[in-house]
């Protein structure tokens, strides 16, 4: 009976360090200076992140402070592929492994609960960056149901108001920021920077400029606060205040932002400056640098702020458009080659495969055959 008991408790303490030594240690990546921080993370809430440390007890952050989270979880392995398509740009592919791992029930009994919101999260975005804006607004209701209190509400319902915009349903807009104004502070900003980026989708510039300034002025953290500003800059090149747009956009720069905020200036500026040579058609040197005063603002974005998906595929996109205008013009015949390049690094990469500007790319190849 010992005998048995001893071995019978052996074999609980190897299945207990089979456990252990699948889950490898967690990462948070914080917004500022990339601070990677490790450990086991115990705890993610809308209110903050707790994470202990090996050997020195546990620290926690807000929501805002952290920009990514990278789990150290290697069992289930289809979690790890999943995570692995995603980072690569497969969307298609991690959807559907992350939709698999969920159906299977033996597998999620061994999930660690701490994560649990993340993958439903994380199968949700993975449809969405994928263009299936219908069954991905289904995934982040499901989620949102079963997650309200998780610190990735804030994320999922910023993709969900992008599934609204690119099918055109709005109705279900308004029932979301309601939910993040609920929680107050920091997400009722973000409610209302959301907010205007719908408006402005459906092209009510003056009230989308109204929910901008008051994300911006209640805004607690850089990010929100950016974004808000870069919306009044978008309102600003609908617009055609175009001086307006390019001093907005250089006053977020100057104000060391965080990377997407940087990135969506740099795309203003361009915007701005393409929205001016349509407007005055201008000739001669003139249009050529400011075509090149362009072509340098969007390319920037892929090489200092690459990764984003809202910033980097829409700035390939631009960056081809110009070098594409630009090989019209005498002696710049070199330039077509040069567009075709980024149009098709656009249509063949896989992080930028799926999106619209992909689509885009692929229709304005068309044109150079």
């Amino acid at each position: 009976m010992k005998i048995g008991l001893r071995v019978s408790g052996l074999f609980g303490l190897l299945a207990l360090c089979a456990c252990l030594s699948v889950r490898a240690e967690d990462k948070l990546i914080l917004i500022k200076n990339n601070q990677v921080i490790s450990g086991r993370i115990v705890k993610e809430d809308i209110e903050n992140i707790q994470i202990e440390l090996k050997g020195q007890g546990s620290v926690s952050y807000k929501p805002s402070e952290v920009l990514d989270i990278e789990w150290g979880i290697t069992d289930p392995i289809d979690f790890r592929d999943g995570y692995n398509s995603f980072k690569k740009g497969a969307y298609g592919r991690a959807a559907d492994t992350f939709g698999g791992l969920l159906k299977d029930e033996e597998s999620m009994k061994t999930f660690p609960p701490q994560a649990k919101a993340y993958l439903n999260y994380i199968y949700a975005e993975s449809l969405y960056r994928a263009e299936k804006p219908q069954d991905a607004m289904a995934a982040f209701e499901k989620f949102m149901n079963e997650f309200k209190t998780s610190s990735f509400t804030t994320a999922a319902v910023g993709s969900m108001v992008d599934c609204a915009i690119m099918t055109g349903d709005f109705g279900k807009v308004p029932a979301l920021l309601g939910q993040l104004r609920q929680q107050g502070g920091e997400q009722g900003a973000q409610a209302d920077y959301l907010e205007g980026k719908m408006l402005l989708a459906q092209k009510k510039p003056k009230d989308a400029d109204q929910r901008f300034s008051k994300a911006a002025a209640a805004a607690t953290t850089a990010s929100t606060r950016g974004l808000a500003l870069m919306g009044q800059a978008r309102v600003a090149v609908a617009n055609a205040d175009l001086t307006k747009a390019r001093d907005l956009a250089q006053k977020a720069l100057t104000a060391n932002p965080p990377r997407v905020v940087a990135a969506e200036a740099h795309l203003v500026i361009g915007d701005a400056i393409v929205a001016e040579v349509d407007a005055k058609k201008p000739t001669g040197d003139e249009l050529v640098n400011a075509y090149l005063d362009a072509l340098l603002a969007y390319l920037r974005v892929p090489l200092l702020y690459d990764g984003d998906r809202a910033t980097e595929p829409r700035a390939m996109y631009q960056a081809g458009d110009v070098l594409k205008r630009m090989s019209k013009l005498p002696n710049r015949g070199a330039d077509r080659i040069r567009a075709i390049t980024v149009f098709t690094k656009l249509t063949q990469d896989g992080r930028y495969r799926g999106t619209e500007y992909a689509a885009k790319a692929a229709e304005a190849l068309k044109t150079f055959r």
